[in-house]
């Protein structure tokens, strides 16, 4: 499922890892704090519940954590402004490829 995660994180290190674990289940940073990509909906719930646990035990009373599960219409719908390498095709299912 096409999924947005994006923070608002004080600390340094807890920022890294909070990053570190996103990037490891695939996503993409598409910006410094913001996320993107197709991620199977078991992955995402075992990777929300450690990111939450980790902003719970680490956070500041200032810091979020946002994920946001995307239909395939809402990443279509989507502008895109500047070259960032998103692949809408990609991001909802749409696109195919040939092996020969």
């Amino acid at each position: 499922m096409p999924t947005l995660i994006c923070y608002d994180i004080t600390a340094d290190g807890l920022r890294t890892k909070l990053g570190k674990k996103i990037l490891e289940s695939g996503l993409d940073r598409i910006n410094k704090s913001v996320y993107l990509g197709t991620i199977s909906e078991s992955s995402l719930t075992s990777l929300e519940k450690e990111l939450a646990t980790l902003l719970q035990s680490q956070g500041q009373t200032e810091d979020s954590l946002i994920v946001l599960p995307l239909t395939p219409e809402a990443v279509k719908q989507m502008r895109i402004y500047g070259d960032n390498g998103l692949d809408k095709a990609e991001l909802t299912g749409d696109k195919s490829t040939l092996l020969i």
